[in-house]
């Protein structure tokens, strides 16, 4: 197969966990340029954390909010902000559990309770940091994603109640904050739109992930290549498994792959 596009997920595949991209990753994705193969990142990151990575990496093309806020050289192709009466359901089911909220907006992020312990100890590794949410923001501005932060399991309960959305928990080992996107709204969708409008095929698609959120974008495409690190449920998801992003595992997979 001729492989015309690569999608790369960020965190713990192209950027190991709290570290920057390394070198050989960065010359990795370079070749690929060079070889006219389009290097997209698919991230559930807002384009504002990202920005680093962006510039590092060369990417012209990016899938944001786990799928639904899709550019290309600039251009938005494709959005899908979370419905009003969704976020009013979430809004009162989390007010009266103490749940703090934080939206996540095109260009900007706030929450709702800025001293909460589990909002703390959720940006607390990061440079950038939430502002206060005004109590309309939610009703005012489009929210491509919200993260929840409660404590291990409890999302269950928001999962029953607000069945039109998806709420994943950043890791498996004590996270207490959940990703919270549309059911409808998943990488595959945004690879999808971005695909359609470039002309290419699925099969003719490369993706790299590690995360429960990259599942259905190493579905999609022809090559879904898992981490090392990955958990079972996405390597089982993956056609080939690589090395962890510590190790390389990106380059080393595209070499695999006879791409670079």
């Amino acid at each position: 197969m001729q492989y015309k596009i690569v999608f790369l997920d960020i965190d713990g595949t192209i950027v190991p966990h709290g570290k920057a991209i390394s070198n050989a990753t960065k010359d990795a994705i370079e070749k690929l340029k060079n070889k006219n193969i389009h290097v997209v990142l698919a991230t559930g990151r807002a384009p504002y954390f990202s920005e680093t990575v962006i510039q590092e990496s060369g990417a012209e093309s990016m899938v944001f909010f786990n799928g639904s806020f899709v550019s290309h050289n600039g251009e938005l192709i494709y959005q899908s902000p979370i419905e009003k009466k969704v976020l009013e359901k979430l809004h009162y089911l989390t007010n009266h559990h103490k749940h703090p909220l934080t939206y996540l907006g095109p260009t900007a992020f706030k929450a709702t309770d800025l001293t909460h312990p589990f909002v703390l100890e959720a940006f607390m590794r990061d440079p950038w940091k939430p502002e206060l949410a005004p109590a309309s923001y939610w009703m005012e501005e489009d929210i491509y994603q919200v993260f929840l932060h409660c404590d291990v399991n409890e999302e269950s309960f928001y999962q029953s109640e607000v069945p039109e959305l998806d709420f994943r928990r950043w890791s498996s080992v004590g996270a207490r904050t959940c990703d919270v996107n549309l059911s409808s709204s998943t990488k595959a969708v945004g690879i999808t739109k971005l695909l359609e409008k470039l002309g290419i095929a699925p099969d003719e698609a490369v993706a790299f992930g590690d995360g429960l959120n990259d599942i259905e974008m190493l579905s999609l495409v022809g090559m879904g290549v898992a981490m090392g690190s990955a958990r079972d449920e996405v390597k089982q998801a993956a056609n080939m498994v690589t090395l962890s992003a510590e190790e390389d595992g990106v380059r080393k997979g595209l070499e695999k792959l006879l791409l670079i």
